[in-house]
């Protein structure tokens, strides 16, 4: 096996791997949601409420936030992976790592 294909075979292996964190962490988008969209629709009916309310819709809104730039991080990490390339080489067997003869 060439270190080109040994290359290959790791970086496709690699966007595969993350390719399934993205399908996990777009299996949490539904219900995140629904959370959010249960406190932003709730009506408030007392001042003393106000607070429980808005730290709940700030907790969904920033939960959904981060996930979404996860989502989006890991595809873009799995695409760069997929594609390969000299900066892909370079990352998973730089060319300095080949182990020299001793001297002696």
């Amino acid at each position: 096996m060439s270190r080109e294909d040994a290359v290959t075979l790791a970086s496709r292996s690699l966007a595969l791997l993350l390719t399934l964190y993205v399908l996990i962490e777009v299996s949490y988008l539904p219900s995140e949601i629904l959370g959010f969209r249960h406190y932003v629709g709730h009506e408030i009916t007392s001042s003393s409420d106000v607070e429980y309310w808005q730290y709940w819709r700030h907790r969904y809104l920033i939960e959904i936030a981060f996930l979404i730039t996860r989502i989006i991080s890991l595809s873009l990490m799995a695409r760069w992976l997929f594609k390969g390339g000299l900066q892909i080489q370079e990352l998973l067997l730089p060319s300095g790592s080949k182990p020299e003869a001793a001297e002696g």
